[in-house]
């Protein structure tokens, strides 16, 4: 070995794999951070050089080398190093499943020829854009006076739970302190996290309208490759200051970053549903506390986790007890028991007669149903036959506009039959109701009106969807008609009546978080209606209309709903006084994903003996998972709870050294599942 010679640890996104060594050739110049290119097998992958160092463990005649740089770009921070690592070690992956996917797809890709070329036009970054209208100055209530002053006069990390009724003005927070933190030094940068891509544009707007004279870029999955790319490069170089984005934004490479926000904190879209599957909300009060920064979560409805942390005192609370506009009233809560409904009544008397009312008036109707398609099944009533589908433990929904059955988990496709294919009869009914049913519902009922459906269905492009919404914003639309899409977020000035369908099925769910969610579900619409000041109402049909969880929302109650549920969770040693990871298998057949379990149990119950008090972790017994086939795969899942987050994963990082790597395949491990 000559003194010339240097050995790089590099990592790259292989499941099992970890950091590895390669020689770097002598014409190379290596840094800690760099992305690099290097062979795997019989593949070139793309790296990260975690090290450098002048020896190697590893036989020198049996190393590989580097086989090409990113130039062109500064290193990767060890601030972004350590955040990928926790990461990594948190959700019991290899360091490379988290760190290279959070790269943009063109710095992962081999550098040919035209490499700079492309380099450089990814780097041009528009000009701020200058507002020849800034938005106006808002005047602020005392609460958000008092909210804003508690965050900016705290030093050093801090975690605020900003907790507002909808309509409270939380966003406005957000900007004030967002100006006052970018202020304090040039090269501060702040990134503002939302839950979903169709949230992202109304708010981009508003922060470039409030930020004229910033470079603002948003990060989300929708966008083109070159976008993300840019969008990265321009936060990672200092080049724009501010990141507005959705998940993937929390792994983005900054800086200097001074500030993290997440809105809608409590929102589901934050958990990952592949990959590492990590929460972005989590890493995000993890980054902040390696930084030293304020985070602010902002909900009007906090996950439970969070409420709880803030009832402890680990995160402050800070409380908008009043909507932003004065005038501003709850609406009011009118619930329409659906066991009065006539058979196949689709929707109810006091539903119809309050839209008409409204129309009348001239405002807009909001209905929401967490249901696509025209209706959920179609079913012969001869013979019982349902429209199963043939990959999946499921139903295929019935989509009137395309005359088909999809399956809404595997996507499989069929033209719906003419007569029912297990007796021949012509009739094939449908069950059950869907957006596209509602609409057409709603189109006999008032042709005059204007109306429009906003789903996964018909508005698949950022571009449409946001020309949807803004029709809404400008009064183009009398009725609107969706799902979790027109739920949250959205500033609609002119709704004054909210219909709520189908709610019931949460209310019902085996799931833990299952009310949690349909009560934050309810609060979220709800708070879309008197948003300027219109008298509103919100009508929720539900075969339950005794259930307490209405009196909560008829308050707008979400403090004491909140602390009655964590006195249940408690009782029932459920999070967030437990926690949980959940390991799932999918196999060809389900004995095999239920054995494959079953041994990882065995495994488990060894490393338990070896440990004081079982290791303070309890293995449950494998189980189908709710919805056992899709895609052809039957899939098994495993419970595992711990008493302390340490002892959950003390356990977990022992026993996959045993049963191996847990990301995709046979077996996946996640880590504070969602869902189970």
């Amino acid at each position: 070995m000559t003194v010339s010679e240097q050995f790089a640890r590099v990592i790259v996104d292989v499941p099992g794999l970890p950091e590895l060594d390669y020689k770097v050739p002598a014409e190379q110049l290596l840094a800690v951070g760099d992305i690099v290119m290097v062979p795997v097998g019989r593949q070139q992958k793309a790296g990260i050089v975690t090290g450098l160092r002048p020896w190697t463990d590893i036989e020198n005649k049996r190393l590989r080398s580097v086989s090409a740089v990113r130039f062109g770009i500064p290193p990767l921070s060890s601030e972004w190093l350590s955040l990928t690592r926790f990461a990594s070690h948190y959700y019991c992956r290899t360091w490379g499943e988290v760190a290279i996917p959070a790269l943009p797809t063109f710095f992962r890709k081999k550098p040919g020829v035209r490499y700079q070329s492309s380099l450089e036009k990814i780097r041009t970054l528009p000009a701020p854009e200058k507002n020849p209208a800034p938005a106006p100055a808002l005047d602020l209530n005392p609460e958000q006076k008092d909210a804003i002053a508690a965050i900016l006069t705290a030093k050093g990390f801090q975690t605020w739970l900003l907790f507002g009724v909808t309509g409270s003005g939380k966003t406005e927070i957000y900007l004030q302190v967002m100006r006052r933190v970018l202020e304090q030094s040039p090269q501060n940068q702040v990134l503002l996290l939302v839950p979903e891509i169709n949230l992202t544009p109304q708010l981009e707007e508003r922060v470039r309208s409030h930020f004229a004279d910033e470079s603002v870029v948003v990060l989300n999955s929708d966008l083109p490759d070159a976008q993300r790319a840019r969008s990265w490069l321009a936060v990672h170089e200092g080049r724009a200051r501010i990141l507005v984005g959705t998940r993937m934004a929390a792994l983005a490479s900054f800086r200097q970053l001074a500030l993290i926000v997440v809105d809608e904190e409590h929102d589901l879209s934050y958990k990952g549903g592949d990959g590492a599957r990590y929460s972005a909300r989590d890493l995000s009060v993890k980054r902040a506390q390696s930084l030293g920064i304020p985070v602010i979560l902002g909900s009007a409805t906090p996950s439970l986790e969070s409420w709880s942390r803030a009832r402890s005192g680990s995160y402050r609370l800070l409380t908008l007890s009043h909507k932003a506009v004065s005038k501003a009233e709850p609406p009011r809560l009118r619930l329409v028991d659906t066991r009065t409904l006539k058979k196949g009544e689709v929707l109810s008397e006091e539903v119809k007669e309050a839209i008409g009312a409204t129309l009348q008036k001239h405002e807009q109707v909001l209905v929401y149903i967490n249901r696509r398609g025209f209706s959920p099944v179609l079913m012969c009533p001869s013979c019982g036959w349902k429209s199963a589908c043939p990959h999946c433990s499921a139903f295929m929904v019935f989509h009137k506009d395309t005359r088909s059955l999809v399956c809404h988990h595997c996507g499989y496709t069929q033209r719906v039959p003419a007569r029912c294919p297990g007796c021949g009869a012509a009739d094939i009914l449908p069950v059950g109701i869907g957006t596209q049913r509602i609409e057409e519902e709603i189109g006999k009922l008032w042709p005059d009106a204007r109306r429009l459906r906003i789903d996964r269905d018909n508005f698949k492009t950022k571009r449409s969807t946001d020309k949807a919404f803004q029709d809404v914003h400008e009064g183009k639309v009398d009725i609107l008609i969706g799902t979790q899409m027109i739920a949250k977020g959205h500033d609609f000035k002119k709704v004054s009546l909210v219909v709520i369908l189908n709610i019931d099925s949460q209310l019902i769910s085996t799931d833990v978080r299952a009310r949690e969610r349909a009560f934050a579900t309810m609060m979220q619409v709800s708070g879309r209606a008197g948003r300027a000041g219109l008298k509103s109402e919100v009508l929720v049909e539900t075969a339950f209309p005794d259930d307490e969880i209405f009196t909560f929302l008829a308050h707008q109650d979400y403090q004491g709903f909140a602390d009655q549920m964590l006195k249940i969770r408690k009782r029932d040693g459920a999070p967030p006084f437990v926690y949980q990871a959940l390991l799932t298998s999918e196999q060809k057949e389900l004995p095999q994903a239920l054995e494959l379990l079953r041994h990882a149990v065995e495994t488990g119950l060894e490393i338990q003996s070896k440990l004081p008090d079982g290791g303070g972790v309890a293995i449950y017994d494998p189980v189908p998972m709710t919805i056992v086939k899709v895609a052809n795969r039957n899939r098994a899942q495993l419970l595992i709870e711990g008493r302390t987050h340490r002892e959950l994963l003390q356990f977990l990082r022992a026993w996959v050294q045993v049963i191996g790597p847990c990301s995709g395949g046979a077996l996946t491990l996640e880590v504070d599942p969602q869902r189970y």
